[in-house]
């Protein structure tokens, strides 16, 4: 092990949370601590590559600059990375110098050369030829933490983990509505962000007697949150689609509901991004096209 991955790997172990909800997004990743960690350790390993190894003076990462950064950039680019994938190394870094309090680096992704390639394919499951209704009447039968899950979901659009939590305060009968919102706690989300998804009357009455069928008893709770985040994936996948096709489907639906209810384009994505959890609306895209 390098000096530097030493220093890197104690600092790590130093920070018990990444923040994102009191940071600019400009700043920070908004990936998930794992991942954060996942990456710093990558790049303290390959820091040698890129011209600062074991022995060299800036072996402690608050002696990088921007031109350390640039050196990185061009490392990764030499071993045939995506700009994307590097950009979200990037992001990583930035992440670790805002929790420890280092703002020395300041260097864009356009300065260091990284453009993030977005892929606009519809990955809707109308685009699959898949009919949720059909699948929640198959799971209603089968297995009901799927139905309960899968139904948030379409309500919703949420992430898999987010209906996995949401399906479980469901059925110990938490409350989960405030007025005409669904409220997800941070610790629900990808992000670590709580946020608010404003629901149609009709959307709030399909929570409500989701709620009350899952407190009919049938409900599993004998599963850890991997366990049943692999069952409700496995099954779905089992039917020929994914959690991500329905998000794809409740952003487009969600889209349309507000343009043909007066709002701009730009208005509409906005909301879709924030009620997605997105926080950078260039995500919201790969969902909605250009």
């Amino acid at each position: 092990m390098t000096k530097i991955e030493y220093n890197i790997n104690k600092e790590l172990n130093g920070i018990n949370h990444f923040h994102k909800m009191d940071s600019p997004l400009s700043v920070v990743s908004n990936k998930s601590d794992h991942d954060i960690r996942k990456d710093m350790r990558m790049i303290a390993k390959d820091a040698r590559g890129f011209d600062i190894g074991a022995t060299h003076k800036k072996c402690n990462i608050e002696k990088w600059t921007n031109a350390d950064v640039a050196k990185m950039v061009s490392y990764y680019k030499a071993q045939g990375l995506k700009d994307s994938t590097i950009i979200n190394y990037v992001s990583s870094l930035r992440s670790f110098l805002h929790e420890t309090g280092r703002t020395n680096i300041n260097i864009s992704n356009g300065e260091l050369g990284l453009k993030r390639e977005m892929e606009y394919k519809d990955k809707s499951l109308n685009a699959k030829g898949v009919d949720i209704n059909e699948k929640l009447i198959f799971f209603k039968e089968k297995d009901v933490n799927v139905y309960v899950q899968l139904k948030l979901a379409e309500i919703a659009g949420l992430r898999r983990e987010e209906s996995v939590h949401a399906g479980l305060a469901l059925a110990k009968g938490y409350a989960v509505l405030k007025g005409n919102a669904l409220e997800l706690k941070g610790s629900w989300c990808k992000n670590g962000r709580p946020r608010s998804i404003t629901l149609s009357d009709e959307k709030v009455k399909e929570i409500k007697e989701l709620q009350k069928y899952a407190q009919g008893g049938k409900y599993t709770m004998n599963r850890n949150l991997k366990q049943e985040k692999d069952h409700l994936s496995n099954s779905i996948k089992s039917q020929g689609f994914n959690m991500h096709a329905v998000r794809h489907s409740e952003a487009q639906e969600r889209y349309r509901e507000l343009t043909a209810g007066g709002k701009s384009d730009k208005e509409a994505r906005e909301v879709v991004s924030n009620e997605l959890g997105h926080g950078r609306i260039y995500v919201t895209k790969v969902y909605l096209g250009k």
